[in-house]
């Protein structure tokens, strides 16, 4: 089925479009900020769904992670499921710089992803020989091991043994940073005002605030990187290896150096996560890195969509938000209420994963971009000088209306002078 609108990548209709899609975003992301400072519901069927910033930097966090796994399971082939682990040493390691030698979070990123992505690497070396369900097996006791590592007794000074090793945000928004005055510009808003509280922001918070931004921007530096990535030469180099090991072999690509990068760079950004967790949580503790969590990864890369960036996003939203939002819903519209009595919350989340598995095996992002195929086609502008062939006399008329509006966007921009024609 053609899509209902084709613009070429160049066009001014394909530029005004990402324009004003990303401004739409922006802002909603900041009314989202502001409106969600403190702890909220959401009503739903007479259900409450807590709703606010820490859970967000929460979800945040899981995103790099996720992201992190995207690169070596999405982009690479490598079934790794040990991501909890870098996690963990990521969050345990920022705790350690900031509450014992007083550095700042970001500075501690200095130390976190070149420790992460060499202890990535190293690890990485068995995939050179395993790979599938064995390196499956190794990875996840990779993750399983985790919990009691550090609550051994050798180590109890460094990470607080089972009761965590707690530490302090210093996060604290610039005095030059008029967070108060958005507020009330929010506030005044006809209809509206009253979501977004009443009053100056009180200190927690503003800190909530600034540290949701803080986040946003790092998690927004870590997708940029990637992108970069996987349109660089090592990036089609890893995607070779994903689709065929032994013709990437054989087209130069060398698998021992791509495969350890890609482990080593998952881990990396497996680190940053777990620094971005324990900022927002003020606490790393050894339960919080258990093997479940390594499944919930999985299952947030599944969800969202393999092998694409903004599943990331939408995977960390998932193991985020969904699991607390099923155990808090008690009611709903052809289910009797004593089904949802119990611990609810894993079990809808399975249910959902089932179903999800059924109507879009592709993940979240996969079905949006399906449904938005149909609607809006953006085209790759031919290179200089090219022409669009035109289809034989036979072609079926939709194909030919398809080259006719593809031509058109070529003609929208001459490929002979980088000036737009009038």
């Amino acid at each position: 089925m053609s899509a209902r609108f084709i613009w070429s990548a160049n066009s001014r209709e394909a530029r005004t479009y990402k324009i004003v899609g990303w401004t739409l975003f922006v802002i909603a992301l900041v009314l989202f900020t502001f409106a969600y400072a403190d702890t909220a519901q959401i009503e739903i069927f007479g259900n409450g769904y807590a709703l606010s910033l820490p859970r967000a930097s929460k979800a945040i966090a899981f995103m790099i992670a996720i992201l992190g796994l995207q690169v070596v399971v999405g982009y690479t082939g490598q079934l790794v499921l040990g991501q909890s682990f870098f996690f963990g040493t990521g969050a345990y390691l920022g705790a350690y710089m900031v509450a014992d030698h007083n550095w700042p979070w970001v500075l501690s990123l200095l130390v976190v992803v070149p420790v992460c992505f060499i202890i990535g690497a190293i690890f990485g070396l068995p995939a050179l020989r395993i790979k599938g369900l064995y390196l499956a097996l190794v990875t996840l006791g990779l993750a399983a091991t985790f919990p009691s590592i550090v609550q051994l007794d050798a180590l109890d000074e460094y990470t607080g043994g089972a009761s965590g090793k707690t530490v302090s945000s210093d996060l604290v928004p610039p005095s030059w940073l008029p967070l108060d005055g958005i507020s009330s510009i929010f506030q005044n808003i006809p209809f509206f005002g009253q979501y977004f509280g009443e009053g100056d922001l009180s200190s927690s918070e503003s800190e909530r605030i600034w540290k949701f931004f803080l986040f946003t921007v790092l998690l927004a530096i870590c997708i940029w990187l990637v992108s970069n990535l996987i349109k660089s030469r090592s990036g089609r180099a890893l995607r070779a290896i994903r689709d065929n090991e032994t013709s990437a072999a054989v087209s130069g690509v060398n698998l021992a150096k791509d495969k350890t990068l890609s482990f080593g760079l998952a881990s990396a950004l497996g680190g940053v996560g777990g620094v971005v967790y324990v900022a927002e949580l003020g606490i790393a503790s050894p339960l919080d890195f258990t093997q479940l969590l390594a499944i919930n990864f999985i299952v947030g890369l599944v969800v969202g969509g393999v092998g694409t960036l903004s599943g990331a996003v939408v995977g960390g939203i998932v193991i985020a938000f969904i699991p607390d939002w099923s155990a808090s819903t008690e009611s709903f519209p052809g289910i009797p209420e004593r089904w949802l009595q119990g611990p609810t919350g894993v079990f809808i989340l399975g249910a959902l994963l089932i179903l999800l598995t059924f109507v879009l095996p592709g993940g979240v992002v996969a079905g949006m971009r399906r449904i938005k195929g149909r609607i809006l086609q953006i085209v790759p502008q031919p290179p200089k000088g090219a022409r669009v062939p035109t289809p034989p006399d036979g072609a079926d008329a939709e194909l030919r209306h398809e080259a006719d509006e593809i031509t058109a966007g070529v003609a929208a921009n001459d490929p002979l002078t980088d000036e737009p024609k009038d």
